[in-house]
């Protein structure tokens, strides 16, 4: 997320959530390499087996039926309802229509003379945008949750739809003198209105609601991603685990049924022995990561992550039958931080799958935030603090 703190210190970064994101390249800036088994947008025809959709997908108008495609419309968007984000989560909903939901956004335009934001651009702490055709609305006027009465902001992430709502996994964040503290997950509830936009609803407590991150399952953030299947919506979290030097973080999940989902003494943690138990601190890891991105996909769980967030290399989109257990096969894309034609440097992280768009190549849509290094990165370059997209083979 594209904290206003920018200027924080590398090691508070490395155990936290999910740092500053990086933008989309453009033309002339160097292609990320990729790794075996990935195909960025509009590099390959080649037809990959399978389609990528959800069963049951309502098809609706598209811009883009490539990668290269989604990026370039992304690029192209520079106005006072979105102008980059990042945590690009999306989510096709019964009403046929497909909501994109961002955590930290810029709004504003960009200066064709240099390239720069023109002055009056602003960050808002979320947004939410609803897909039409050639491009994206907003749903709300300015962030779609609005901030607490406190003055913290949320992150909007994980979003599932119950009972003819849109909910939405939200990450609770407070500025602080280095950088940000999270402060637990909240679930905002919106009702969709006939023209496709939202009305908020409200706030629901989540068993993460008043805990600060730390660095055990009593303390993790569950609020990275959701899915429905069943009679239960399964939701991923994370905690930091700053004695491990390899990985610094775990993911867990949890369960609560859909008619529930606003109660949250109904939650449920996996723990080792596979039991559904009704305390947190007795959740199990499921991945020695910080998961980012969960969907089903043709019967199989298909989880993405970026192991040190920013300042790893590699995104890995993994197969399970369940979302706990060992992987049925891994594929991974190389996105490593790095520097564009112009001179700005950027991270990246957060990759996020999109399956409800159906690609001409039969292959499965993925994002990946960019985020300047520094403030100063992000607001010299327009179109850096957007995604990059890729399109990926299945293993």
């Amino acid at each position: 997320m594209l904290a206003r703190a920018l200027a924080a210190v590398v090691p508070l970064l490395a155990v936290t959530l999910l740092p500053p994101a990086p933008a989309v390249a453009r033309a002339a800036d160097t292609p990320a390499p990729r790794a075996a088994g990935d195909t960025r947008a509009g590099l390959s025809d080649t037809p990959a087996g399978g389609d990528t959709r959800e069963a049951g997908a309502v098809a609706q108008a598209r811009a883009a039926a490539d990668a290269a495609g989604f990026e370039a419309r992304f690029q192209a968007k520079n106005d006072w309802t979105w102008s980059g984000g990042d945590q690009v989560t999306s989510l096709r909903a019964t009403n046929g229509l497909t909501y994109w939901s961002f955590g930290d956004t810029i709004i504003g335009e960009e200066d064709p003379a240099t390239g720069a934001y023109r002055p009056g651009w602003e960050f808002l702490p979320n947004t939410i945008l609803v897909q039409r055709g050639d491009g994206w609305d907003a749903t709300t006027f300015r962030n779609a949750v609005p901030d607490a009465a406190d003055g913290d902001r949320y992150w909007t992430q994980g979003m599932f739809q119950a009972g003819g709502f849109l909910y939405v996994l939200c990450q609770r964040v407070r500025n602080t003198d280095t950088y940000f503290q999270l402060r637990g997950a909240e679930l905002a509830k919106f009702a969709f209105n006939a023209d496709g936009t939202l009305a908020f609803r409200g706030m629901f407590a989540t068993p993460s609601t008043g805990k600060l991150d730390g660095d055990s399952a009593a303390t993790a953030q569950f609020s990275m991603d959701a899915v429905v299947s069943g009679a239960y919506v399964y939701v991923f979290g994370f905690a930091n685990a700053p004695g491990d030097a390899f990985a610094p973080h775990r993911s867990y999940v949890a369960r609560v049924p859909v008619r529930s989902v606003e109660n949250s003494g109904a939650w449920r943690f996996r723990d080792a022995a596979g039991a559904w138990q009704p305390d947190m601190a007795l959740a199990e890891p499921i991945l020695k990561a910080q998961i980012s991105s969960v969907r089903v996909i043709g019967g199989r769980w298909v989880l993405a992550y970026k192991p040190w967030n920013g300042w790893g290399d590699t995104v890995y989109v993994e197969t399970r039958s369940q979302p706990w257990g060992s992987a049925m096969g891994t594929t991974t894309i190389s996105s490593p931080a790095g520097t564009t034609a112009g001179g700005q440097r950027y991270l990246t992280y957060s990759p996020q799958l999109h399956p409800e768009q159906a690609l001409d190549s039969g292959r499965l849509l993925v994002s990946i935030a960019w985020n300047g290094a520094d403030l100063s990165d992000t607001a010299n370059d327009a179109d850096l603090y957007k995604p990059r997209f890729y399109e990926v083979t299945l293993p």
